[in-house]
């Protein structure tokens, strides 16, 4: 080596450093190291193994399945806590959000680490499949806004409406459309795939949604209930009503000029006197109004009830017309 070659050492020696220094971690060297090639804030990845290249990725592709489903189920259970719903929810909730995940997994466009290797140790092929989250937010997030934009909708008709009733009826149908499956499953499905865009564009959605149980709560108790009913046995009917009004919230009142509405129940007893016994056939129609209009009506059967007394027979007749208001009324609209 002459003399001239020697300076060159140096230089060399620092570039070989230097390139080694700028050389990537590779993902799989450690936690950290996956951390770094696919920082959470950007991404959504799972690994995957198996007996080929191909497998593994189908493997890494349904761990991400499995952490959205997962991620998605808890996040809608402790929404329906809140909400105080009852206890079948957790397990129709997982199967509901399960259902919705698998079907908008094609969104994502989920691809996979271009370096998967051979892991020699275990005789398995390891890989990455990942989700870039501002990309898959392109696809998703206008999806998320048509959600958003119906209910917004609904919440501010609600808090536009004069009529009492109305208003309670419009808040009610807002949260019935918060709570359905699609709505609950969207916006934390939204959340999860990328938190920043959702905080940073449904503020405003998340703040109605904050606001609507303590709002529809207040509408419902400022629009009290007369029930009006001509031909009733023993209160029968007017007890169910009243039970069921007042499990949906609103007040039944005695004073009819106080009243935000009315109910109107029409009772056809079908009685029939026949040799061995009497005969109903009841049913009945019920209509709630206010000074907006008719707004919701109702109709129960009360099927076949007969007895060889007449007390009897009638007793049983009207008891069957209020357990089909107890099992049936609600007021679920087209608002």
């Amino acid at each position: 080596m002459n003399a001239l070659s020697k300076p060159c050492l140096p230089i060399l020696a620092a570039l070989t450093l230097l390139a080694c220094a700028a050389a990537p971690t590779p993902w799989h060297a450690s936690p950290a190291a996956m951390q770094q090639a696919f920082p959470e804030d950007e991404f959504i990845a799972q690994r995957g193994r198996g007996a080929t290249r191909a497998a593994a990725e189908a493997d890494a592709t349904a761990a991400i399945a499995r952490f959205l489903n997962s991620e998605v189920a808890s996040r809608v259970a402790v929404l329906e806590q809140t909400w105080e719903q009852n206890g079948v929810a957790g397990a129709r909730t997982e199967i509901e959000a399960e259902i919705f995940v698998q079907a908008e997994m094609q969104l994502f466009g989920i691809r996979h680490s271009p370096d998967a290797f051979f892991d020699r140790t275990h005789q398995q092929w390891v890989t990455v499949a990942f989700i870039n989250r501002a990309e898959a937010w392109q696809v998703y997030g206008p999806r998320f806004r048509q959600q958003a934009q119906t209910f917004a909708r609904l919440f501010e008709a609600a808090g536009a409406e004069s009529d009492p009733f109305r208003r309670a009826l419009r808040y009610t149908a807002a949260q019935d459309f918060a709570r359905s499956p699609d709505f609950r499953n969207a916006e934390s499905l939204g959340g999860l795939l990328f938190p920043a865009r959702m905080d940073a564009e449904f503020a405003d959605l998340r703040a109605m949604l904050a606001a609507l149980p303590g709002r529809a709560v207040n509408a419902r108790m400022n629009a009290p209930v007369f029930i009006d009913i001509p031909q009733d046995f023993e209160s029968l009917v007017r007890g169910a009503f009243s039970r069921r009004f007042a499990e949906l919230g609103f007040p039944v009142t005695n004073d009819r000029a106080s009243a935000a509405a009315v109910c109107h129940v029409t009772v056809g007893e079908g009685r029939q006197e026949r040799p061995f016994g009497i005969f109903y056939f009841p049913q009945l129609n019920a209509t709630i109004s206010s000074p907006a209009g008719t707004l919701f009506a109702f109709v129960a059967d009360g099927g076949q009830q007969a007895a060889v007394t007449p007390d009897v027979a009638r007793r049983r007749a009207y008891q069957a017309l209020a357990d089909a208001v107890s099992a049936s009324f609600s007021l679920q609209t087209g608002f």
